[in-house]
């Protein structure tokens, strides 16, 4: 029975454990004599580099209007054609950070992160981005595959901390287009082009649901410019560099805006017309609701100003809630109660005289 079981276990490391094995070795052999000082691949006889680039949006939220920022958690896909990466391995090289053989046939395993930093990889970023960080639990969240003929797909998980330039006019009515720009930060853009993978290049997860902001849709363009960059302490230089521009869609939900804000207020004017029926010679409660009614929606509106950036134009929400159109409503109640004695007063005088003139 032993024998049986060491014979199995003979076997099976001949003929699958010691080939894999052998495979995978071969396949580091391969990438750490390809590696040199990381030199940028060329592509002198069809034009610059051409570096194609996608992303997959995995969450998106915490949208802060005082900030005009917000945060979006995706995973970030590259492809170039680096000549100096060519081998002769079966199918793909995989290299990533966990230390386990993968077994397929069709592509070999480098099992060492440190591999990445030893292959030249395009130096973009985010220009819109305030703050940014890849993901490393419980590894390093990367994967790297490089084909016979030099081409290399590499994938990447990065959370962004972006800003998003906002246009609050018509708040909350509105609607708003936040970007995702992706630049070159050295090479411009007779050197390097950076383009959008030709099938859809940005795609997002149908979970994703801000409270605030209805998704409408993911668009993509290009933001190729002339920009100025420093070359030393006392020179500079004016070069074009090749730009991605990723364009997310969105509108405003009105559901909290219309629960929190426009019905309580309308409540508030109606509260306020209660004056009229109220006694002419019950001045107190008369003045006392129309200034309670104005003193709860300059506290409201304030509240919503409070929330908002201050910004140099008028708000939708300013004009009708910050004071305009429902503040003239009440001023008009405490015109028409000041109005009123004035003309009972004339009233009466009017009647005195004529009862002076019959006795006569």
């Amino acid at each position: 029975m032993r024998f049986k079981i060491n014979l199995g276990i003979f076997t099976y490391a001949k003929y699958f454990l010691i080939p894999r094995i052998s495979a995978n070795s071969a396949a580091a052999n391969v990438i750490y004599q390809m590696l040199n000082d990381k030199p940028m691949p060329t592509n002198n006889e069809t034009g610059p580099l051409q570096v194609h680039v996608g992303f997959y949006v995995e969450s998106m939220g915490n949208f802060r209007a005082t900030e005009m920022a917000f945060d979006m958690d995706m995973y970030l896909y590259m492809s170039w054609l680096d000549i100096n990466m060519k081998h002769n391995q079966t199918g793909h090289i995989l290299i990533n950070g966990r230390n386990f053989s993968i077994f397929q046939i069709t592509r070999s395993k480098v099992p060492d992160k440190n591999v990445l930093d030893k292959i030249w990889t395009p130096d973009l970023y985010f220009a819109n981005a305030r703050s940014s960080y890849f993901h490393e639990v419980t590894v390093h969240n990367f994967n790297m595959y490089i084909s016979k003929e030099g081409r290399i797909s590499y994938g990447t998980r990065v959370t962004l901390n972006l800003a998003c330039n906002l246009n609050l006019k018509n708040y909350p009515l509105d609607s708003q287009i936040c970007y995702v720009k992706i630049i070159s930060y050295a090479h411009v853009q007779h050197e390097m082009m950076v383009r959008w993978f030709p099938n859809e290049p940005i795609r997002y997860n149908p979970d994703i649901k801000p409270p605030e902001f209805e998704i409408k849709s993911f668009d993509q363009g290009y933001c190729n410019g002339t920009f100025h960059y420093t070359l030393t302490h006392n020179s500079s230089r004016i070069g074009n560099f090749s730009c991605l521009l990723g364009m997310i869609r969105l509108k405003r939900e009105i559901g909290f805006h219309l629960v929190q804000s426009y019905i309580p207020t309308g409540l508030i004017v109606a509260i306020s017309w209660v004056s009229f029926w109220i006694d002419r010679r019950a001045v107190p409660a008369r003045v006392s609701l129309s200034f309670t009614t104005l003193l709860t929606l300059s506290t409201q509106g304030n509240g919503i100003r409070y929330q908002l950036p201050a910004v140099s134009y008028a708000k939708s929400i300013d004009l009708f809630f910050g004071g305009r159109i429902l503040k003239i409503c009440i001023f008009f109640n405490l015109l028409t109660f000041s109005l009123h004695p004035i003309h009972f007063r004339s009233s009466a005088r009017v009647r005195f005289g004529e009862l002076l003139h019959e006795e006569s």
